[in-house]
């Protein structure tokens, strides 16, 4: 098993990923702000929002799905927030293209900012608890080390 007693709680994972998110977003909001001309930028600023937006959502549905203690209730009620997360995602996308001075390529790039992050900051948690601690291997007895027995 891959560190499955020590992994992260996916709560913790979440608050990283917003948190990740919304450093992207200051940073994208300070280059609109620099360049305010520049279409990609301000796409790109609107998708990644709006992947925040999907982000803490996502979050909030999942504390309260947790907390229902009927399957079939938390299934449906997660099944409407992923309705609501996608009719906002397509409402981005048709307001970007109608807007100019948007470049919706860079929206719909935004728009996968946290996935993206969450997806990396699993991987990188992920190996980080599959590398054992600092010599662990050394201390393992090689067989020709050994003293006495059939290779005294």
């Amino acid at each position: 098993m891959l560190g499955s007693a020590t992994m992260p709680s996916l709560e913790v994972q979440l608050k990283r990923t917003v948190k990740h998110t919304a450093a992207v977003v200051a940073v994208l909001a300070l280059a609109v702000a620099l360049d305010y001309h520049n279409h990609l930028y301000k796409g790109f600023l609107v998708g990644s929002l709006v992947s925040l937006q999907n982000a803490i959502l996502l979050s909030k549905r999942i504390k309260k799905a947790s907390a229902i203690k009927e399957v079939g209730k938390a299934i449906a009620y997660m099944r409407r927030g992923f309705f609501i997360r996608l009719i906002i995602i397509m409402a981005t996308l048709w307001l970007s293209v109608r807007i100019p001075g948007i470049s919706v390529h860079a929206a719909a790039v935004g728009l996968f900012v946290a996935p993206v992050l969450s997806i990396a900051d699993f991987i990188v948690t992920l190996l980080k608890e599959s590398v054992p601690p600092g010599g662990a291997l050394d201390n393992k007895v090689k067989p020709f080390q050994r003293e006495g027995g059939e290779n005294a």
